[in-house]
């Protein structure tokens, strides 16, 4: 999705590059290469300032030479961003496996103890039987003759060893069971090791991925960014004014595309809003329509005899049409949890955009949202996006976009799983954010089409 970010466009003329994204194999051509040969000249500058309509047909020409190049910044600014969530997703999954592998070490180190102790017993026991076995019980009691007592003491003797036989077997097959348990769990802890290594290479593949797609996107960022220097410099010569109404001129053309951008999605959701209205007013009537064709039938069946000698009652009056819906009132204020997220976002307003930031001095979209959120005690699913989408989900804290309030998240992406960008929802359709490679966290109008769900975290 490569819709306009207007606060970018107004840092720096849209924050635009030159560099022409190959999403499929993930790589940004070289700056100015792809347009270079459709840049004006200086002399095409010169030799337009005495034709209207040269005049004309160049401010047309490099007006669509900063929209091209602000299409080509904004595609290279979200290509990047999804490879840093999918390495922030990448993180995630490391740190999961990582604390299953160490649960699973414990637990296979204490099983492997409790196997020690139970075998140590076994031993020591199985040790006294044997000793104990060392005379003859029979000649024992024959030489002991009549001397009752003794009699009595070596009868008592053979019942205690055959409680402690007893008792030798269950130790045994305890030590044997406990010993078997302790293998168990190192075979799965070492299962956890070998997945928790191969996560590891996974992050450091996709690190390495969004690191080298970061750094381009801030290179194209940062051409794009002297070219319009020229830019802005052959439209102000041509139009024999300043640099500054030049690109006053500029972000004049870029707030007119932005509204009929603007204008164009609010109708198609207008449409599919009356399309939907039309079909559940229709379902409405057919079910209306068959339970009173019902209703007709059970009467003609069995009409009662009071019923049939009267005459059929008036039809009753129409009720009266519903009041219209009183307007929308504004949005209230945020409150706790909410209030407490915004004014840290706040708090960091200025600080720069950078690849897997989280504070204090950098941020990344959803490092901001999450650390905003940690400042009021809310735990909303690390730092990822679809991660933080996926934890309001399993808490029941999502609802349509058009309910959005202040403190809401809005997500871009195409939809759960392929989130890359996230922003805190101040109402009134603006919002709080670190929005790109070369910008800062700022205040911005709710830009290009957002997904139709907000996250409500500690609701």
């Amino acid at each position: 999705m490569a819709a306009r970010r207007p606060g970018a466009a107004r840092a720096s003329l849209g924050a635009v590059a030159v560099g022409v994204v190959a999403a499929s194999v993930g790589m940004v051509v070289a700056p100015g290469a792809a347009i270079a040969d459709d840049y004006p000249t200086w002399n095409q500058v010169e030799a337009a300032k005495h034709s209207v309509a040269a005049q004309k047909a160049l401010v047309a020409r490099i007006t669509a030479l900063v929209g091209t190049l602000q299409n080509s910044t904004e595609q290279a600014g979200v290509v990047a961003e999804q490879a840093a969530e999918r390495y922030q997703q990448a993180k995630l999954a490391l740190d999961t496996v990582t604390q299953k592998a160490a649960a699973l070490q414990a637990q296979s180190d204490a099983a492997g103890k409790v196997a020690d102790v139970s075998k140590t017993r076994a031993a020591l026991l199985a040790a006294h039987l044997v000793r104990a076995a060392g005379q003859d019980p029979t000649l024992t009691l024959l030489l002991q003759g009549a001397d009752a007592s003794a009699a009595d003491d070596l009868l008592f003797q053979l019942g205690a060893m055959s409680r402690l036989t007893e008792q030798s077997q269950q130790i045994y097959d305890r030590a044997i069971q406990d010993q078997n348990t302790a293998r168990s769990l190192q075979s799965q802890a070492a299962q956890a090791e070998a997945v928790r290594q191969q996560a590891a290479d996974s992050a450091k593949q996709a690190y390495g991925t969004a690191a080298s797609l970061a750094a381009q996107a801030q290179q194209a960022v940062q051409a794009a960014m002297q070219q319009q220097q020229t830019l802005v410099a052959q439209l102000a010569d041509v139009q024999s004014t300043s640099t500054v109404l030049a690109q006053q001129y500029l972000l004049g053309q870029q707030e007119k595309q932005r509204a009929a951008e603007a204008a164009a999605a609010a109708a198609a959701a207008t449409a599919r809003q009356q399309q939907e209205e039309a079909v559940a007013a229709a379902s409405a009537s057919a079910a209306a329509s068959a339970s009173a064709a019902a209703s007709s039938a059970s009467a003609a069946v069995s009409p009662s005899a009071s019923q049939s000698s009267l005459p059929p009652s008036p039809a009753p009056a129409p009720a009266p049409a519903p009041a219209p819906a009183p307007p929308s009132a504004p949005s209230a204020p945020p409150s706790g949890a909410a209030a407490t997220a915004i004014a840290f976002a706040r708090v960091q307003l200025g600080k720069p955009y950078e690849f897997d930031g989280a504070g204090p001095g950098t941020w990344d979209c959803s490092g901001l949202t999450m650390m905003s959120y940690a400042a009021a005690g809310v735990g909303i699913g690390g730092h990822s996006v679809n991660a933080q989408y996926d934890t309001a989900q399993s808490n029941g804290q999502l609802h349509p976009l058009s309910e959005a309030i202040a403190g809401d998240l809005l997500f871009w992406g195409s939809g759960p799983g392929s989130f890359y960008h996230v922003g805190i929802s101040l109402g009134g359709g603006m919002m709080i954010a670190a929005p790109t490679f070369g910008d800062v966290v700022k205040i911005q109008v709710v830009w290009g089409s957002p997904w139709g769900e907000v996250a409500r975290p500690g609701q």
